[in-house]
């Protein structure tokens, strides 16, 4: 008994403890914008609100003397500059010249007031010691010596001129070769002609229009020809009816080729031709009837070729080697998986030599580099590995034995999407990493690769440039950090970077958060999500920035974010595995677990008041929030969404979801689902979307109309895929306002838009 009321009291003292927080939670009154017009109008400033407000971000070195050095020009706020020199052997950073001294010899050279912060200079040249720069200005040359600070105007001298007569021009172009062989197609068939005797080799006779043999290639001492019996697909065609024609008062019926998933892709059939026999023979691989004709590599000193082959369903990818001499050919590398292979970050290169291909491969569950003998296809070492992803080959130095590729995930203390570049030899010795600094990072090298300028920034860090050794990393001297004070003087919100776990309650998922300027920690905000959860690829920015659409939304009195769930890259195969054969999922889950973290940290978010809004792709998964989790997501704004896979391009829907088109595509379809709307949804599709088809929004709009749904619906005559130009930004905004605000947007039949 005395146990039990013991735990009665902790039950009630735990009670009395978060009751202050409930409590001050309630304190927190909606916000709602007192003056519309006025939010309307700032919300539209802010889109041009951040030009030309953030200096020093920007560096474009122009490298001399090799590159031992460069210079630069630095654009500073009301018009002026600086000119700065780098010597990359001394690691020293210094003005390219004394900006006022010049600007005042200036003046009393040419008798007229010259500003030397605002001068207008070109060909800056520096001598080898930088004892001096020469540069031109208006229409003279002048020396600047920096001893003494001396400037004095160079007399110019007419440069030589150079004549090359038009026979000497005639007489060294090359003579062509006349090639003894040629291959032609004569009545859809292939024929070998031997040009020196005249004579015609038929080397097949079952051609037909329907069916017709190409052309492929000339193997390189044209002793083999490759050609390809051709069967057609059956491609479907799109129709797009242009209401409103710029050089017509009467509509305009588009239509064209645009292949989707199902569809079939003309397929190759493989022979080879022998210039010494005339003959010719199948080549005994499968028919390829994927991704197109092969693209063919020679290798010269091995007497071979080779070719990728896709198999439909992007299951499967092998590189194939076959020999010319009897068409027999054998497997090199058989990359295999459960779900997909992605093939948007592939990555092959086969050596000079002939020997080897570097391979990008999953294998491991992360995105690596392998070494791979080209004969047996075995792994002759991984160039890298671990529980981090190469992100893409930036530079291969096949000679040097070297390349520099960019990976995520590799420093445990940063975000995992952040973007760092590493040296590695090709057979994966010596990995150094050549970018340091808590962001992510792009790097510029100089041109004998001695030296790197790199930039790196988050969203609440401004570009940083440093100059490193391109070797070993070593930092040489700091560059130019990005000033954005007059950003903030404007009011300038930096975005919050916020981590909580998602869905499985272990898997941490990254997003971010923004405010709106006058942003008063006293009341509470509904929340509007932009969402783009496209497998590939992850999308929240991880790079400072100032413009974006959940940015300009936020100032009308809402905090906007951004997420990236389960079922995107870049973070491992299994965490991108989400989306396979589920593109219905979009990470949702994810998304409303975060956000409801975030509620909890910031009690201004009201998430009973909850928003999101995309295109394309992002256009699908906020259609996709009402209906299957309606209870969460109260509005949406969806602009040309693919709202059914089946009707989207082919390659990125069967990339996903996979092949056959299964009854998983239908299942998954917005307009299958159409029944389930509770919230309200607004659809936006420009009549001439040349990426998806339009009618994937119509075939919505119709089984919304039979399920009975209130819905509401933007058109754009001409507009094609986009999130509805200027005048769909407005609808989208006064959707919200309407809706989450629980306000009645301006009249703008009767205000300007946008105010002022």
């Amino acid at each position: 008994m005395t146990r039990s009321v013991s735990i009665i009291l902790l039950i009630f003292t735990a009670l009395a403890t978060l009751q202050p927080q409930r409590a001050e939670a309630k304190k927190i009154r909606p916000y709602q914008p007192t003056d519309l017009l006025e939010h309307y109008r700032q919300a539209y400033s802010s889109i041009n609100d951040a030009n030309n407000k953030m200096i020093r971000d920007r560096l474009n070195p122009n490298w001399i003397e090799k590159d031992n050095k460069f210079w630069y020009r630095v654009d500073l706020h009301n018009g002026q500059r600086q000119w700065i020199v780098i010597d990359c052997i001394a690691g020293t950073r210094q003005p390219a010249f004394d900006h006022a001294s010049v600007g005042k010899q200036l003046t009393e050279l040419l008798q007229k007031e010259v500003n030397g912060t605002k001068l207008n200079i070109s060909e800056l040249q520096f001598d080898k010691d930088l004892t001096y720069c020469e540069f031109k200005f208006e229409k003279g040359s002048y020396r600047f010596t920096y001893k003494g600070k001396k400037l004095e105007k160079l007399t110019l001298l007419p440069p030589p001129v150079h004549v090359i007569s038009t026979s000497a021009v005639i007489s060294q172009q090359p003579t062509a070769k006349i090639q003894k062989w040629e291959f032609e197609i004569k009545s859809h068939n292939a024929v070998l002609v031997d040009k020196e005797n005249n004579q015609e080799h038929i080397l097949t006779t079952d051609g037909t229009k329907e069916v017709p043999y190409r052309f492929s290639h000339w193997s390189p001492k044209r002793d083999y020809a490759l050609f390809m019996k051709v069967r057609p697909g059956d491609l479907s065609k799109v129709h797009l009816l242009e209401s409103s024609p710029k050089d017509s008062y009467k509509a305009k019926l588009h239509t064209r080729t645009y292949a989707q998933p199902g569809d079939r892709f003309e397929s190759f059939e493989l022979f080879l031709a022998n210039t010494a026999t005339h003959k010719s023979y199948r080549v005994d691989t499968e028919i390829i009837d994927y991704h197109g004709p092969p693209r063919i590599q020679w290798h010269v000193n091995n007497n071979f070729f080779t070719y990728q082959k896709d198999d439909r369903g992007h299951q499967r990818v092998r590189i194939i080697a076959v020999s010319p001499a009897d068409g027999k050919s054998r497997i090199v590398i058989d990359e295999k998986t459960e779900t997909f292979i992605n093939q948007i970050k592939f990555y092959r290169h086969h050596t000079k030599d002939g020997k080897h291909i570097i391979w990008a491969s999953e294998r491991t569950g992360w995105n690596h580099l392998y070494l791979c003998d080209l004969a047996s296809g075995k792994v002759i070492a991984p160039i890298t590995s671990g529980k981090w992803a190469v992100k893409k080959v930036h530079s291969l130095y096949e000679d040097e034995g070297y390349l520099i590729f960019s990976a995520v995930g590799t420093q445990a203390d940063e975000d995992p999407y952040h973007e760092h570049y590493f040296r590695v030899d090709l057979d994966g010795a010596n990995l150094i990493r050549l970018t340091e600094g808590d962001g992510t990072h792009q790097i510029q090298l100089s041109p004998s690769r001695r030296f790197i300028i790199d930039k790196y920034s988050r969203i609440d860090q401004p570009p940083v440039h440093t100059l490193r050794n391109a070797a070993t990393g070593e930092l040489i001297c700091p560059l130019e950090t990005a000033d954005i004070s007059k950003l903030l003087a404007l009011g300038f919100q930096l975005p919050e970077r916020f981590v909580a776990k998602g869905r499985d309650g272990t898997t941490d998922i990254y997003g971010m958060v923004y405010r709106p300027r006058n942003f008063d920690p006293k009341y509470s905000y509904p929340v509007i999500e932009y969402i783009y959860a496209g497998p590939h690829d992850s999308h929240v920015p991880k790079s400072f920035m100032t413009k974006m659409r959940m940015f300009h939304l936020a100032e009308l009195g809402f905090i906007t974010v951004m997420v990236d769930g389960m079922g995107t890259d870049n973070r491992g195969k299994k965490f991108h595995d989400f989306c396979w054969q589920n593109l219905q999922d979009s990470g949702l889950p994810d998304h409303i677990a975060w956000i409801k973290a975030l509620a909890r940290k910031y009690p201004q978010c009201d998430i009973s008041k909850v928003g999101i809004f995309g295109t394309s792709a992002g256009g699908q998964s906020s259609t996709t929030a009402l209906l299957h989790h309606s209870d969460f997501y109260k509005v949406a704004v969806s602009s040309c969404g693919c709202h059914d896979n089946r009707v989207d391009k082919h390659w990125w829907n069967e990339q996903w979801m996979g092949y056959p088109i299964a009854e998983h595509y239908k299942d998954q379809s917005n307009v299958t689902n159409a029944n389930l709307l509770e919230g309200n949804l607004l659809l936006m599709v420009g009549e001439m979307d040349t990426n998806v088809p339009p009618e994937s929004t119509y075939q919505l709009v119709n089984a919304l109309i039979k399920s009975k749904k209130e819905f509401d619906l933007l058109v754009v005559p001409g507009m094609g895929h986009s999130a509805g130009g200027e005048y769909g930004q407005r609808r989208r905004w006064d959707y919200f306002i309407r809706y989450l605000h629980g306000m009645t947007p301006p009249n703008w039949n009767k205000h300007h838009y946008p105010p002022k």
